[in-house]
């Protein structure tokens, strides 16, 4: 690899390089349909960038999933993410004439995405419109192996594993199935169905990728099982796939394969596990008829969830051009005109990639087009700290102990980045184990935000700062404290005033999703905490809402008992209407695998309404 590049431009290119070394991958193999070897040498290289598409697809052959890695994006590149998920809405509901119209839309033909990639997108959407509107499912089976063809020629006729397969080339081969089922091909889709079971459960070592492909397979080939009689067959496939999902917190398919769970299990035995699904999925189902997201439970593979994290590149420039109190003249010179710089900052252009890192290191920050929490080549580290975060919001401090010392012992703390993102986990830890005091965590929180001594207060702060998802958790771990210090009014301001960032923001909720379920589910508690009912009430609405709307189902517990405690203090009394929210709450946290929250709900529930309970 070409070393003599700047260190942000060598972030992406290194981490694909040992990743494929590690897959023991040779690049023609790898790259095979979606872009030339010299292409893809010079991402490696470090000599280009490719777009996020791209990104995906190479790194989701190699097993993995990007969604570990938070996006900086140009206005124009997000609309085509926006574009695309309006289209999958429209497919969500059948709904062909507004489906046509999105396919001729200028986002269609966007030429900063992947030419291979975006031709496949329109042949699988084009095979839709040939079933629904023309009821003309040969022609629709016809595009989709066109499609496949693109990136994956004569995989038809050979096994998987020949083939290094991204989830959305999966996708393709799944919606392939579909087509053949109703096209009585069962035998075949039953086979090809099968293949992709296995080929994801084998090849996809990363969590986050399998649960994008794994159980919308088993959800399309457990009725054909049953259909050949083999039901303890679909049944450990169901059951596999709801536990994947939970343990992800992953909404998509939850209810349809806990609904075939059930249905194999009827014709097998009767067991405990049945009456703990059943109850479970009442409550899930429950909450998707109050919110309208059924969704979730037609017959639709097609949507999925993503964790990635999404920045503009505008929004972040401007942030970081005025906390260094440079004009656009200023910041240009050298690199670009001042025209070029309000062109970026307004939306209507992004830079190519040599001004991009040349105005990055002028305005001295360390962000690359994509980038992890922690600044490593190695993957396995990413996903260990995703771990270590998932055991954080769990309370499983034994567990997040031991993850953040591996992490310690394995990255290069001199990093800065490394440093700061491990010590807000270690800061965290130590609170909760009782071995610093809440005045001495909030203080090394604001330390390091460099806002001591509540410098969070100046109007000036919140002007200048670009809130990355680690500022943002910072923020929430300095508004904790001082919930825990019972000033619930530093709390509620600190909350507040990120939330309005995020709601100002031309980015979605949903597409910062850890940052804005972080804030919202916070803010929904210290609401109830300090006697604001309507408001508490109205985030916990907002909570629910952004969960169903991100195909997430880990924090629905949270503002479902927010809501029930919420309720009770409005009517003061206990009511029968939080006693049947709380009932949804524990057996979603049961679900979910949230344990404290269960706990904590029993431990509600017996006190308020019913101490002789048996959940099960």
């Amino acid at each position: 690899m070409t070393k003599d590049i700047n260190m942000n431009e060598r972030k992406i290119s290194e981490l694909l390089y040992d990743l494929r070394l590690e897959k023991e991958v040779g690049q023609k193999k790898l790259c095979w349909g979606l872009c030339s070897q010299g292409t893809y040498c010079r991402y490696e290289n470090g000599e280009r960038t490719p777009d996020r598409l791209l990104l995906n697809a190479i790194i989701q052959r190699l097993g993995k999933s990007a969604d570990k890695l938070v996006t900086i994006l140009t206005l124009r590149e997000y609309k085509y993410f926006l574009w695309k998920k309006k289209v999958l809405t429209a497919v969500g509901k059948e709904d062909m004439d507004e489906l046509e119209r999105l396919l001729e839309q200028k986002e269609a033909k966007d030429f900063t995405i992947n030419k291979s990639l975006q031709r496949q997108f329109k042949y699988r959407m084009q095979a839709l419109v040939a079933w629904y509107k023309e009821a003309d499912i040969k022609k629709g089976i016809q595009l989709l192996e066109q499609a496949v063809e693109l990136t994956m020629p004569n995989i038809r006729f050979q096994k998987m594993d020949r083939y290094y397969i991204s989830i959305e080339e999966m996708h393709i081969l799944l919606e392939l199935a579909r087509f053949w089922i109703k096209g009585d091909r069962k035998q075949e889709a039953t086979s090809l169905l099968g293949e992709i079971v296995d080929y994801s459960d084998r090849n996809y070592d990363d969590y986050e990728a399998k649960v994008k492909v794994l159980p919308k397979a088993v959800r399309m080939l457990y009725p054909l099982l049953i259909e050949e009689q083999r039901e303890l067959e679909g049944l450990l496939l169901c059951k596999k796939a709801v536990e994947l999902l939970c343990w992800q917190g992953v909404l998509y398919d939850l209810a349809d394969l806990m609904e075939g769970y059930l249905i194999c299990a009827s014709k097998l035995f009767k067991n405990e596990e049945m009456g703990r699904y059943e109850r479970q999925l009442q409550a899930l189902r429950e909450v998707y008829e109050e919110y309208g997201a059924e969704i979730y439970q037609q017959e639709d593979t097609r949507l999925t969830y993503h964790n990635q994290e999404m920045y503009l590149i505008d929004e972040m420039m401007q942030r970081f051009r005025i906390k260094k109190g440079v004009s656009q003249d200023v910041l240009s010179e050298g690199i670009c005109t001042p025209e070029t710089i309000s062109r970026i900052e307004s939306g209507r252009r992004g830079p190519n990639p040599n001004n991009f890192y040349a105005l990055m290191r002028k305005l001295e920050t360390e962000h690359d087009y994509y980038n992890g929490k922690l600044e490593t080549n190695d993957f396995l580290l990413l996903e260990k700290l995703k771990e270590l975060e998932r055991a954080m919001s769990l309370k499983n401090w034994d567990e997040a102990r031991n993850l953040l010392e591996f992490l310690k012992s394995k990255v290069d703390l001199d990093r800065k980045q490394n440093n700061q993102t491990l010590m807000a986990a270690e800061n965290c830890i130590l609170f909760y184990e009782k071995k610093i005091s809440i005045a001495e965590f909030v203080k090394r929180c604001e330390s390091n935000l460099g806002c001591e001594n509540e410098g969070w207060r100046d109007e000036q702060f919140w002007k200048v700062q670009f809130f990355t998802n680690y500022k943002i958790l910072i923020l929430n771990h300095i508004a904790i404290g001082y919930s825990y210090m019972r000033q619930k009014e530093k709390s509620i301001f600190i909350l507040e005033r990120l939330m309005e960032q995020l709601d100002n923001s031309k980015v979605r909720l949903e597409d910062r999703y850890e940052s804005s379920i972080t804030v919202v589910g916070n803010l929904s508690t210290f609401y109830g905490e300090a006697g604001k009912v309507q408001e508490c009430l109205e985030m916990c609405e907002k909570g629910i809402k952004l969960c169903l709307a991100s195909g997430r189902g880990i924090r629905l517990s949270k503002f479902l008992v927010n809501k029930a405690e919420a309720t009770n203090d409005r009517a003061k009394e206990i009511t029968l209407e939080s006693k049947k929210i709380l009932q949804k709450a524990y057996y979603l946290s049961s679900l979910m695998l949230v344990h404290s929250s269960s706990a904590y709900i029993d431990n509600y529930y017996r006190t308020c309404y019913d101490p002789n309970i048996e959940w099960y």
